[in-house]
């Protein structure tokens, strides 16, 4: 960790200096030694306040180390940095920690400052020592909170003036405060008549890639099913029994914008989403996220690829826990026309958040294509997932 530093000299500085030096001439008229000594003692204190304020905070070093914690809103972390001081020491100096609003101090009952937290903690640490300093805090709101900078206030040790080191180097600690859901109406699992991979119980689509056995043969069964070697077996025709495949698949489309601005709906449409998650999670449903923030990469918007799982869960999580009102949105429509153009569709389609006629235009193409098209909509503090109403609208025309 590197350290940009600042020292400020006590204002007596140079009253003390120029009184050494008056001295210095009285001593001289005045043949006294007391006189000197005194001179040289102030002038000693000058040189020494100066050198510890050049030399103070040189080889204090930070393990910056990367780290991601992930909460739950109400869970309990902490912050956790070792300082290694192979250089002069620090008495009675003051670290001042200044982190994201996401998370607050554990027992302390602040207002953040412009969307942040800052704390104040004596900090002393000698020569040659390793100490770590330790900041326990409670998971607030969700967001990703980070450590935007830390400040040591060292005074001089004769008192007179103090250093200031401010971090240079991006601190590597996060904490990870997932959104919490809410209940959607409406949520149940759907399947679509498309053919997939997804073992299903009942579908008009098998995996012909191998049988799972065998059952006695039956009239309406196709002569091609036959397994011959089953047959010759038991002497008797034996048809081959397939695994029934279908496709299930969701893709959640979120619009965080309302024209230039956030949507003021955002924080609940995050949370009805989180328990899309969720549900999509317990019932083993595929699904990918996209979001309309603009991103760098050959996906220009927060895009979560299709999968399952707990994994995936985590994921989704996450990237709902990474949107903020400082993130630059792109074009709905354009994320809509991307996603048609480049991205592999799935049998369920979830649009959340403002709709436009052009984004009506777009949807309607979507189910054209064989999507079901279903909207998450809010009211009061629960979401609704319902068929997109536009579908049936013959008023809308593309």
């Amino acid at each position: 960790m590197t350290w940009s530093k600042d020292s400020v000299e006590d204002r007596k500085i140079p009253g003390i200096s120029t009184f050494a030096i008056i001295l210095i001439f009285v001593s001289l008229y005045m043949e006294s030694k007391l006189v000197l000594f005194l001179a040289i003692f102030f002038l000693v204190i000058v040189v020494a306040n100066k050198y510890y304020l050049k030399k103070a905070g040189d080889k204090l070093y930070l393990d910056n180390i990367y780290e991601k914690n992930h909460f739950f809103v109400e869970d309990n972390g902490q912050w956790s940095f070792i300082f290694r001081n192979e250089g002069f020491p620090i008495l009675k100096g003051d670290l001042r920690v200044y982190f994201d609003h996401f998370v607050v101090p554990e027992g302390e009952k602040m207002e953040s400052n412009s969307s942040m937290y800052d704390i104040s903690i004596p900090f002393s640490i000698f020569s040659k020592q390793t100490k770590q300093v330790v900041i326990p805090f409670e998971a607030s709101r969700r967001g990703i909170a980070r450590i935007r900078k830390l400040e040591f206030h060292v005074p001089s040790f004769l008192g007179f003036g103090e250093i200031i080191l401010e971090s240079k180097s991006f601190l590597k600690q996060q904490a990870v405060v997932y959104p919490q859901p809410i209940p959607v109406k409406g949520l149940i699992e759907k399947l679509s008549v498309l053919q997939g991979v997804n073992a299903v119980p009942y579908s008009v689509y098998e995996d012909r890639l191998g049988p799972l056995g065998t059952r006695d043969y039956i009239f309406s069964d196709s002569f091609n099913r036959i397994h011959w070697k089953a047959s010759a077996k038991k002497q008797t025709l034996q048809t081959k029994v397939f695994e029934k495949i279908s496709e299930k698949g969701w893709t959640i489309f979120l619009n965080v914008s309302n024209g230039h601005s956030m949507t003021a709906q955002i924080e609940k449409l995050i949370s009805g989403m989180t328990e899309i998650a969720y549900y999509a999670y317990n019932k083993q449903i595929p699904y990918s996220l996209c979001i309309n923030v603009r991103t760098a990469g050959s996906t220009p918007f927060l895009f979560l690829p299709k999968g399952e799982g707990k994994e995936q869960l985590q994921k989704a999580l996450e990237t709902l826990a990474s949107i903020s009102t400082q993130n630059t949105s792109i074009p709905y429509e354009y994320m809509l026309s991307f996603y048609n153009r480049h991205l592999t569709s799935q049998p369920f389609f979830i649009h959340t958040g403002i709709r436009t006629e052009e984004t009506n235009r777009i949807l309607l193409k979507v189910g054209q294509r064989g999507a079901k098209v279903l909207e998450l909509t809010i009211e009061q503090e629960y979401g609704v997932l319902s068929e997109l109403g536009i579908l049936n609208d013959r008023r809308v025309r593309l």
